[in-house]
Formats: structure tokens, sequence, C-alpha cells
């Protein structure tokens, strides 16, 4: 069916989705569906199994009705309307099962690793809205989803993937917004944690606080502390310690500084502490480092 443009004076609600202790993806069933205009940072599958009613994406809607799916991207604003609650005569009450997964289960780099390809484009395909409505594949779906989640550990995250690859390769599918919705307080978000990232590569080899890191950010240093760990799945100090870490890494190779000048180099204010950082993040010390990678063992 076209897509619709709807113009709604409707508030986003910001939605926090909690896992179980973890665990970066949970079930939920919905025995109606009520929620408002919401957004969140998970991606979700929405698993319609009763009743017919509106979907928004955005400000486009689409008709949904028992068997539809629909995957929908992280911050995407959407509302589920059920004919029942709209006064359609003879409606069923709607009901839904929906599979909320982290972002930060994927790697950034998803499009250029070949066998995450086809997953890359599904997910973003999911910022309009993809919409199934093979009744078969919405079997499929579910099975799958079963087992996920009675699933344990990284046996979790291996159904995920396949679940995602058999949507990424059905031909049954729509979108349902004309493009990629926006969402004005997400690319907000995600702006402050690019410059967060962008003055941390810029100044790690300065002795930096948190302090000047928030002010640069304009934020509370605890609020700001939340939300890049949110986003990034790494606190601010763990992501400094992978930059300062990586740059000793291509110094021990390109030069032949002492470790306690790359130490002092690469931002780190005594050698001891470097020393613990660079062996708990590559497994090895910088000595032995340098001597594996330029005598050719890993």
């Amino acid at each position: 069916m076209p897509n619709k443009t709807s113009e709604s004076p409707m508030k986003v609600v910001q939605r926090k989705i909690i896992h179980d202790a973890g665990q970066s993806l949970s079930l939920a069933h919905f025995p109606h569906l009520s929620y408002p205009l919401h957004c969140h940072e998970e991606y979700e599958l929405v698993i319609v199994t009763a009743g017919t009613g509106r979907e928004y994406i955005g400000h486009a809607v689409e008709n949904y009705r028992a068997g539809d799916m629909t995957l929908i991207g992280p911050d995407i604003p959407h509302l589920h309307l059920c004919d029942s609650l709209t006064g359609k005569n003879g409606s069923e009450e709607s009901a839904c099962e929906i599979l909320y997964f982290s972002p930060s289960l994927f790697p950034d780099n998803m499009d250029g690793i070949a066998e995450y390809r086809a997953i890359a484009a599904v997910l973003e395909k999911s910022r309009r809205g993809v919409r199934y409505s093979d009744p078969a594949l919405t079997r499929q779906i579910r099975k799958q989803v079963q087992r996920l989640d009675k699933g344990q550990g990284i046996g979790r995250i291996r159904w995920l993937l396949a679940l995602l690859d058999t949507l990424a390769r059905s031909q049954e599918t729509s979108l349902i917004a004309s493009g990629p919705v926006r969402n004005g307080t997400a690319l907000r978000r995600q702006e402050t944690v690019d410059t967060v990232c962008r003055y941390l590569r810029e100044h790690f080899r300065e002795n930096l606080c948190l302090q000047a890191i928030a002010r640069e950010a304009c934020m509370n240093p605890s609020a700001l502390c939340r939300h890049f760990r949110q986003r990034t799945g790494k606190t601010l100090f763990a992501f400094l310690a992978g930059i300062r870490i990586e740059n000793a890494c291509r110094l021990l190779l390109e030069t032949r500084l002492s470790i306690s000048a790359i130490a002092w180099e690469t931002g780190f204010a005594n050698l001891s502490h470097f020393n613990r950082q660079f062996k708990s993040l590559t497994g090895q010390t910088p000595g032995e480092y340098r001597k594996n990678i330029r005598s050719g063992v890993g």
C-alpha cells in the first residue's frame, strides 16, 4: 500500500530498554499495543501475533495485521496504533512479540566485512522500517526467536546473526518510510559522542581529566560518562586507553624509541601504568610486542 504522511504534534518518548543482567538482547511479549510514540537505542524486530492497525515509522504510516513483522532501527520514532483502540468495529486487540538487540553487538565496519555485508544492508534499511509480510517467513523467524530466547551466552548471538541473515535474504519485503528517518535528539547525542571521540584522538598525549572532556562536550561529567558508555559500550577512559595503546603499538613497530619514551609520548604519566595497560589490552608486555611483531610472531 502507498505510504502516507502524518503530521503529529505528539512528543517522542525516550524509552530505556532494560535487558537482563549480562545480556544485550531480550524478547518481550505485549498482550496489547498502547505505548505512545517513542524511540530507544536498540534495534527491534516486531512480530504481530494478533489484531490489525497502523504502524508509524517517523511520519510514514502503513497498515499491519497478524503475521506481519517489522525491523526498526535505533532511535527511530515509532508507534503501533491498534484498530481496537481507535473504535474500529469488530477489531481484535493487537498483540506482539518484540526482540530488542543492542547496536553494540555489531562491528563498526560491518559493510566492509564480506560475511556481514548482507546483515549490514538490512540493518541500514531498518532506518526506514523494513516490513515482512510472508507468513512462512514469520513462522520461521518466530522459531528462531524462541531458540534465541532459550539460549545462553554466545549461542544467543549466533542465533541473532542467523536470524538477521535470514531476514536479509528475504525477497518479500517493503520499506515503510520513503527515506531514512532522522531523530533530531538522537543526532545530537551522536554528535556529542563524535565530538568527544575526536577530542580524545587529538589530545590523547595530554594529561586529560573528566572535567576538561565534559567542558568540550558541553555536558555534566556524570551525564557524559553515562551517555558515552550507552552509545559506545565503553567508558571514556577505556576508550582513551585504547587510543593510547594503539599509538604505542605503532611507535613500537615504526620507531626505535625506548619503551619509557613511548609511554610518555602516548600520554602515560608513568612506565608501570603503561606496562599494565599495554598488557591488559594486548596480552603482551611492550617489549614482547616489539620483539614478536618485528620477528613476524603474532
